[in-house]
């Protein structure tokens, strides 16, 4: 799980990214993320680059991160 900082802007609260979730979601100051709420309360957060190498990246950090997680599982 990441914890995320919450600032006030002119506009109201943002949520700072950090540097593995801007490089994740393809943001940029100024560009834009989708965010979806579950039936359970969970948000989640897409960014608006779904093209195939970006779809590749998304994968290959998600498996970097968690990769210890998916050792233990495959025992």
């Amino acid at each position: 799980m990441t914890y995320l900082k919450i600032t006030r802007t002119e506009d109201g609260l943002a949520v700072v990214l950090n540097d593995e979730l801007e490089q994740l979601l393809g943001a940029a100051d100024g560009g834009k993320v989708a965010f979806e709420v579950s039936d359970e309360g969970k948000v989640v957060l897409v960014g608006q680059d779904m093209s195939p190498e970006a779809r590749r990246e998304r994968g290959r950090a998600f498996i970097q991160r968690y990769q210890k997680t998916f050792e233990a599982l495959a025992k």
